[in-house]
């Protein structure tokens, strides 16, 4: 309590002080320390000492999570009251959008909701709350851990993807940033009922707009929070002066419809008061409350059960940690709905689990067919990124300096964050940067993202720094420059290894397949070097680190990029929304094939948008909610009819195009 009073009373009178050069810290002690040894002796003692708190927090936080089994009856117990029960909505995955349906499904007391989650329940633990946490939750107990296979393109090599092991899924573990894509991506989709201007309405419902921007494109009252970052570090905001000098345009609202994207400006982040704002915190949280909810969580759903008439009935799930693998089954009321919210890995593994998918798959892992459809696993679509870093010799600049203190976690940042709310740690590092139309782009929108992280990267794989970084004491200053093709165009599909969902997917991403992807990271390679080079750096201009000063020709940019490629984390796709043969699920998100059963969640995405996708998740889950609830509303499928008069139009159009041309 004393050392928390100090810092509140530091904080108070110098709000700067956890942020300067550690020669500062402690009344000035350290600048002796140079030629009185004693001195720094007692200068680390006291630091030591004001650590401990911290020491005791991030051991906490780091080892937090679900219990293990102890009472193996007990908890079989507990899971046969659940089953006993029949539900009206039986959600199959806690992530990001089905705490959304759980919410919205179960709002007005009337319909029973059973939520399934394989992962922890820990939504609300501090190393979650806490943006910066992000640093020990990826390959933590909160992720899963998953890696692609062999990548042909990327010479070989396994991508990492993290994927959110914890109610609310990969909300409480993404970088928080808070984009739509813009109005052209969903028109793009071509898909009845989802035109921008009709899924604008349900952006605005579900957002909490704390900044103030255009009501136009914006709402206020919703639960899914949108702020700016408490904190701007000086280098991210000489980023700021730098893109916008080097002819890169600026925009404060990269949300904002009635513009462009392209610009460079803050990003703006899903937080509320400085804290993640995550699918559980925001909808779960409310809905737990609720008499007719349940929430289960460490529960894998094994596979979904239908009648003769291919009528979804119930689920089959069994405990995670339990060797046993004794399974249970959770029951649909009459009428009631599957509905599968478990991601663009599990969502199609769960399906071909049931023997919805490629039938001579499903038959080589034994599984019966319920529906053939080859769509399933298909279209994974994903935002691959490389990196260019440069060092500085300006000290004590960078975020991750301001992180340690005598190669250890400076206390003063975790204070002021749960003093106040406000500081280093409400960032997650990259909330400003660039949208960019590089030459490479394929259409007149923007092709390149641009992440600006105000630290010298460890490793050109930018998830391995991110890792690394909880391990390294010390790191040299500096900046980097993440480019993100923000509108990539290789595909790659999930297939099943076995029939038993605790055996992770075969995960073919699929990077750089198609060459135009790799022409925009090339594009984004220069484009980092160009702007990092720049004059207006000035007293921090740096020396470059990666990919340095060996890699100069295309070639060798390419090369590259094949060597270090990652995720920008935003996998999408994989049960295609639509009215195509390929396509799983329809406009109104029903699984074509069968019934009761439909996909809710970022795998029905059919082309990725140009922004981090947990903001369209949310809109996606939102209508699905209305959906479920006011089937009227419900976009519907053409007709074979529509069909025929689209196609007679199509051909009309294009019979009169080569008469134009003809004549001209």
């Amino acid at each position: 309590p004393a050392l928390l009073l100090a810092a509140r009373t530091c904080l108070t009178t110098c709000p700067n002080l956890p942020f300067l050069n550690a020669k500062y810290v402690l009344g000035g002690i350290h600048q002796q320390t140079q030629t009185k040894p004693m001195m720094q002796l007692i200068c680390r003692a006291v630091l030591l000492l004001a650590s401990v708190p911290t020491i005791i927090f991030v051991a906490a936080t780091t080892m937090a999570g679900a219990p293990a089994i102890k009472n193996l009856n007990k908890a079989h117990l507990v899971e046969e009251e659940i089953v006993d029960e029949a539900y009206d909505y039986i959600i199959a995955g806690g992530g990001l959008a089905g705490c959304v349906l759980a919410d919205r499904l179960s709002a007005d007391g009337t319909k029973k909701v059973l939520v399934l989650e394989a992962g922890r329940p820990d939504y609300d633990k501090t190393i979650i709350r806490i943006p910066a946490g992000i640093l020990r939750l990826f390959r933590s107990v909160y992720d899963w851990q998953h890696e692609t296979c062999g990548e042909k393109a990327c010479n070989g090599r396994n991508i990492f993807l993290q994927r959110g092991k914890v109610l609310g899924g990969s909300s409480c573990t993404n970088v928080c940033l808070h984009f739509r894509g813009t109005e052209q991506d969903y028109n793009d989709w071509k898909v009845p009922g989802w035109s921008g201007a009709e899924v604008l309405p349900y952006f605005k419902i579900s957002e909490g707009d704390e900044t103030g921007r255009n009501p136009e494109f914006h709402g206020k009252d919703g639960p899914w929070k949108m702020d700016d970052v408490r904190y701007q570090n000086p280098l991210s905001k000489r980023f700021l002066e730098v893109g916008a000098n080097a002819g890169l345009g600026t925009n404060d609202d990269f949300n904002d419809w009635s513009r462009p994207q392209h610009g460079v400006g803050r990003f703006t982040v899903s937080e509320d008061n400085g804290e993640r704002c995550s699918g559980a915190s925001a909808y779960l949280s409310k809905a737990m409350k609720r008499k007719n909810v349940t929430v289960r969580t460490s529960t894998m759903v094994r596979r979904i059960n239908f009648d003769s008439e291919k009528t979804a009935a119930s689920v089959t799930y069994d405990l995670m940690g339990d060797d046993t693998c004794k399974p249970f089954t959770a029951v649909l009321r009459c009428g009631g709905e599957v509905l599968v919210s478990a991601g663009a890995v599990a969502s199609p593994q769960l399906l071909m689990c049931s023997g919805i998918g490629p039938a001579d798959h499903l038959k080589e892992h034994g599984i019966p067919v319920i529906s053939d459809a080859p769509g399933v696993g298909e279209n994974l679509q994903d935002h691959p990124a490389a990196v260019v870093s440069f060092r500085t010799q300006a000290k004590g600049v960078s975020v991750t300096s301001k992180l340690r203190l005598f190669g250890m976690t400076n206390p003063f940042p975790i204070f002021q964050w749960l003093l106040f709310k406000t500081g280093l740690l409400t960032s997650t590092g990259c909330d400003h940067g660039a949208f960019v139309k590089t030459p490479a782009a394929t259409s007149s929108q923007p092709d390149l993202q641009i992440r600006f992280l105000a630290a010298r990267a460890l490793m050109p794989d930018g998830m391995t720094t991110f890792i690394q970084f909880r391990n390294t004491k010390d790191l040299e200053d500096g900046y980097s420059f993440q480019s993100v093709a923000v509108r990539a165009q290789s595909t790659g599909r999930i297939r099943l290894a076995s029939s038993n969902m605790h055996v992770k997917p075969v995960i073919d991403g699929g990077y750089l397949s198609n060459p135009a992807d790799l022409a925009t990271l090339r594009e984004g390679i220069k484009l980092g070097r160009y702007l990092g080079n720049r004059a207006e750096w000035g007293e921090f201009k740096g020396e470059e680190v990666f990919p340095g000063p060996n890699v100069q020709t295309d070639d060798e940019i390419d090369e590259y990029i094949k060597d270090t490629l990652h995720t920008a984390n935003a996998l999408t796709g994989t049960c295609k929304m639509g009215t195509g043969p390929e396509c799983v699920v329809g406009p109104d998100l029903r699984v074509k094939g069968v019934n009761n059963l439909r996909v809710i969640d970022s795998s029905v995405i059919p082309s990725i948008p140009g922004g981090q996708t947990a903001t369209p998740t949310v809109m996606i889950a939102e209508r699905g909610a209305v959906f479920i609830r006011n089937p009227s509303l419900a976009p519907k499928a053409p007709t074979i009819l529509d069909e025929i008069v689209h196609q007679a139009e199509t051909t009309s159009e294009k019979v009169g195009e080569k008469m134009v041309a003809s004549a001209a």
